[in-house]
């Protein structure tokens, strides 16, 4: 299944905590499904690394900020390889 990648940074004042899982993930985007979904997902290592479930807009903005923490934690665990441009895998603790 092809899904576009969903960047918008006009939309940081909107969706502050989307963002920043966005930055503490290394840049990893979302990836927007056609029923309008949204997960971060890195797609260019396989398997696939999901970092959320697929939610809406408004409701991963708000699961997010939910679990921002857990986000801010994988990033300092992890900082270096992130740097590195790698994919460290985090626990879905959202299933």
């Amino acid at each position: 299944m092809t899904v576009a990648n969903h960047f918008r940074p006009d939309k940081a004042g909107k969706f502050p905590f989307t963002t920043e899982v966005e930055i503490l993930l290394g840049g990893i985007g979302r990836a927007m499904y056609a029923d309008g979904t949204l997960q971060f997902a890195d797609q260019d290592c396989t398997p696939v690394a999901v970092y959320s479930p697929r939610l809406g807009e408004e409701a991963l903005e708000a699961f997010c900020q939910q679990h921002i923490e857990r986000y801010r934690a994988h990033h300092e665990m992890h900082k270096e390889a992130i740097q590195e441009y790698e994919t460290p895998a985090i626990e879905p603790f959202w299933a």
